[in-house]
């Protein structure tokens, strides 16, 4: 049977006190809350950190408020995923990122779905900009510039050149990748968009030309 004594002054307390008989003071009341012992099963006070009977050092319980708070995040989180993570909320999601992706990707596939244009030598002396056409020519020659400063000198930058009716189309980019130089007066077959409306002044053959630029996806030699 267990005997308490008050804190205070030592006087033996009855079992259901209240006040020390003694000092008057009241009696603090413990909670005579147990466990078992995880090693040897014991019987044992709740907030024992040492079994008395095996002497095996046990973990501190979590307290009930911290007990409670995690089962009271688990249970939301539990909540959350039956709620909102279901098969029908994530095909949505789904969905909704394609649709996403395609309305982002839609010029482009607009863009690449879009014919050539045919267009003839009136045209190119008013050209739109942009705009995807095709036309024959007839390949006319290259023009080549270089340029730098002080002791730096970048490499010479060559482009083709098609003559369609009486119009110059200047080709950008290296004519050596074109594979038209040696070519001259033989008919080309172009496909791309012209850089910008205005002509542009550039040597060739030891002269010099207005051409407007054209930026080629496809440049086929006719014969």
């Amino acid at each position: 049977m267990d005997i308490n004594y008050c804190d205070e002054c030592g006087t033996k307390l009855e079992k259901n006190a209240v006040f020390c008989p003694g000092c008057g003071k009241k009696v603090k009341k413990e909670e005579n809350k147990t466990k078992f012992c995880s090693n040897c099963g014991e019987k044992i006070s709740f907030n024992a950190e040492i079994c008395p009977k095996c002497g095996v050092r046990l973990l501190n319980p979590l307290s009930n408020s911290a007990k409670d708070a995690v089962d009271k995040g688990l249970s939301k989180a539990d909540s959350f995923m039956k709620k909102y993570v279901t098969a029908r909320n994530i095909l949505i999601v789904v969905l909704i990122v394609i649709i996403i992706s395609l309305i982002m990707a839609a010029p482009s596939i607009i863009d690449a779905l879009t014919p050539y244009k045919q267009v003839d030598s009136y045209y190119i002396a008013n050209p739109v900009p942009g705009e995807k056409v095709q036309f024959d020519g007839v390949y006319y020659g290259s023009t080549s510039w270089g340029g730098g400063f002080y002791l730096f000198y970048s490499s010479i930058t060559n482009n083709d050149i098609v003559k369609v009716g009486n119009e110059y189309v200047i080709i950008q980019g290296d004519y050596l990748g074109h594979d038209l130089y040696g070519h001259e007066g033989e008919t080309v077959h172009l496909e791309g968009r012209f850089a910008q409306g205005g002509k542009s002044k550039q040597p060739v053959n030891n002269d010099y030309i207005y051409g407007h630029w054209f930026g080629a996806d496809t440049i086929e030699l006719v014969g």
